[in-house]
């Protein structure tokens, strides 16, 4: 039997407890396949710091982005303090609030954006779904403008919706059929405005990915499931 030679520790900023469960179970099965063995039952080493999330919210709300920045570099801090060698910040909405914490730790971030566009066409249009927050922050604009993409993005009142769907519920762990059917027409929406895959930016969407997927007439990027692997790849590879 074969065992991991793990090189890096991965240092989670979490923000919830299904989607860090989603994470965790997606980085080990990426170590286990990388193995080639079962293994033992836990295979990375991973440190993890868990955000108070309704204080980022309400921080975003009443337009408090500086405190907000600095509740991630204090997760940030905390980690590398933990013997944590790279940083996986497990939102979207948060990874565009990392500008502070990578001011002050030294170790490096595996990027949630970067990570959704490894499986994503070069030069195709991309739509993207997730809160507004994320959309206007820029992150996967970056890196859309960088492969020659074109990124599509839903209408003001269709993302509205979505927000809706993601603070009320998906956050919170829970599925109506009202919102995952919001989430379709904003899929739908985006595939009339010339999507040829969609990234789900907001990794609460995890938790209907595969739901969503069936009805989707274009393939669907889980972006927490990417990051996930993502991670697991560096932490095995000591590199990102």
């Amino acid at each position: 039997m074969s065992f991991l030679a793990q090189r890096w520790v991965p240092g989670i900023v979490g923000i919830s407890t299904y989607v860090d469960y989603a994470y965790q179970r997606e980085m080990q099965r990426t170590a286990v396949s990388a193995a080639g063995t079962d293994g033992p039952i836990n295979q990375l080493r991973t440190v993890t710091v868990t955000l108070d999330f309704h204080l980022l919210v309400a921080n975003l709300q009443s337009g408090r982005k500086a405190a907000a920045e600095e509740q991630v570099a204090v997760a940030a801090q905390a980690l590398q303090g933990g013997g944590a060698d790279f940083i996986v910040v497990t939102s979207g909405t948060t990874s565009t609030l990392t500008a502070r914490a990578r001011q002050k730790v030294s170790i490096p971030f595996v990027d949630l954006a970067e990570a959704a566009w490894i499986d994503v066409t070069p030069a195709a249009s991309v739509g993207l779904l997730s809160t507004t927050y994320a959309a206007a922050g820029g992150i996967f604009q970056a890196v859309a403008e960088r492969r020659g993409a074109k990124l599509i993005l839903p209408q003001r009142q269709t993302a509205a919706r979505v927000d809706q769907a993601i603070f009320d519920e998906l956050i919170r762990g829970q599925i109506s059929e009202e919102s995952v059917q919001i989430l379709r027409d904003a899929i739908a929406e985006l595939v009339d405005l010339g999507a040829v895959s969609i990234i789900l930016g907001n990794t609460d969407m995890t938790l209907v990915a595969d739901q969503l997927q069936k009805t989707a007439s274009v393939p669907l990027i889980d972006s927490a499931r990417a990051h996930a692997r993502a991670a697991a790849r560096v932490a095995l590879d000591g590199h990102l």
